[in-house]
C-alpha cells in the first residue's frame, strides 16, 4: 500500500506551504470595523428614538441609510443580537428588544451589582485620589455632551463614566460583564434621556467621585445607589407608548 507524501509541491501556492509548514489553529483575524460602526449607529438611532423597542430593523434601509453594502449591517445586526438588543424572529426578521419595566429593574440590578463591586474593588486599589483623574474627565466629557442636546451623545458619555468606574476595579472580568450589557443599557437611558432632564445624573457622577476621592465606601455605594435608582419613577412603557401615537391631526 502506497504511503501518502504531504511534503509539499515545489508549484505549491505560498498559503498551502506555509499551512503545512506552520498549521495554525485559528485563521488569521480580519479587521471588522465597519460593522462595529454599524452596530453603534443602530445603537444610536435607537437612543435618539428613531428606532423604538419592537421595532422592525430592515437590513436594506439601513445599509442604504449609511451608504454602505448590506453585508456589514447583517453582521452588526448579528452582533447586537448577541448581545440582547436586537432580536430575531422567524417569518418576522430582526426587531429592536422590547423594554419593559419589569426588564429594566431586573437590568438594573445587574448593573448596580457589577457597579458596586466596582467600587469597592477601585477604593482596594493602591495610589493617591489623582487616579480618579480619568473618571473626572469621564464626568466632564458627560456635562459637554448635555450642552449638545443630542440623547445619543449625552448616552454615549454616560456609558462611558460608568465603564470608567468599571475599569478603575482593576478587575478585568467586571469590566467585560459591564460592556456586554452597556448597548442595552444605551437603548434604555435613550428613551429616558428624550423625555427627562440630563442635570441629575451630572450631580450624581459628581457625588460619587468625591466620595472615592475621599476614600468613603459607604458613601460612594450610597450615591451610586441615589445616582441608579431614577428608573424606579420611571414609566418606560408609557414612554414607547406615547411615541408610537401619530401625531395630532392626522
Amino acid at each position: 500500500m502506497a504511503v501518502p507524501d504531504h511534503r509539499p509541491r515545489q508549484d505549491a501556492p505560498d498559503s498551502l506551504v506555509i499551512a503545512l509548514v506552520e498549521p495554525r489553529r485559528l485563521l488569521p483575524v480580519q479587521p471588522r470595523t465597519m460593522v462595529e460602526q454599524a452596530a453603534e449607529s443602530i445603537v444610536a438611532a435607537a437612543a435618539r428614538g428613531l428606532f423604538l423597542p419592537g421595532d422592525r430593523l430592515v437590513e436594506a434601509e439601513i445599509a442604504r441609510d449609511l451608504g454602505i453594502s448590506r453585508v456589514p449591517v447583517r453582521e452588526a445586526l448579528r452582533l447586537l443580537e448577541s448581545q440582547g438588543i436586537v432580536v430575531s424572529t422567524p417569518y418576522k426578521g430582526m426587531r429592536l428588544m422590547q423594554v419593559t419595566n419589569a426588564g429594566v429593574a431586573a437590568l438594573m440590578r445587574v448593573r448596580l451589582a457589577l457597579e458596586s463591586l466596582a467600587i469597592r474593588e477601585a477604593l482596594r486599589q493602591p495610589g493617591p485620589a489623582a487616579r480618579f483623574a480619568a473618571l473626572e474627565a469621564a464626568a466632564l466629557g458627560y456635562d459637554q455632551a448635555c450642552r449638545r442636546d443630542d440623547p445619543a451623545l449625552i448616552v454615549l458619555a454616560d456609558g462611558e463614566f460608568h465603564a470608567e468606574l468599571c475599569r478603575l476595579s482593576g478587575n478585568a472580568p467586571l469590566l467585560a460583564l459591564w460592556q456586554g450589557l452597556a448597548r442595552q443599557l444605551a437603548v434604555i437611558w435613550g428613551l429616558a434621556r428624550q423625555t427627562a432632564p440630563s442635570e441629575a445624573p451630572a450631580a450624581g457622577h459628581q457625588q460619587i467621585i468625591a466620595a472615592l476621592a475621599a476614600g468613603d465606601e459607604a458613601d460612594a455605594l450610597a450615591a451610586l445607589e441615589a445616582h441608579m435608582d431614577w428608573h424606579l419613577d420611571f414609566d418606560f412603557e408609557a414612554v414607547v407608548a406615547e411615541r408610537r401615537k401619530p401625531p395630532a391631526g392626522l
